[in-house]
């Protein structure tokens, strides 16, 4: 999984584009009611978050394919994901 922090958007292994983040009510991981190990729930828009760190490019198409309102957490240190710049990208 590839997440560039600029534009918060998030693209599998092999590029293709999954989702484009954006949560208007900036909550924190820690912040919101747990569901399970990898999912949280938020009390603001009632919705649950997913976290990415175990989950595999074929695992969060199928999950976005399903919901592409699905939010997820993603932390710039997990194993899982190649942070990529979409300012280096457009200089070349």
């Amino acid at each position: 999984m590839k997440f560039d922090p600029i534009t918060k958007e998030v693209y599998t292994d092999n590029g293709e584009f999954l989702k484009a983040m954006h949560c208007p009510f900036k909550m924190r991981w820690d912040d919101l009611e747990p569901e399970n190990a990898q999912k949280r729930k938020c009390s603001t828009c009632d919705r649950f978050i997913l976290d990415t760190k175990d989950l595999t490019d074929e695992m969060l198409m199928k999950i976005v394919s399903q919901n592409a309102d699905t939010c997820l957490k993603i932390d710039l240190n997990q194993k899982n994901i190649k942070v990529i710049s979409s300012a280096i990208r457009r200089q070349k």
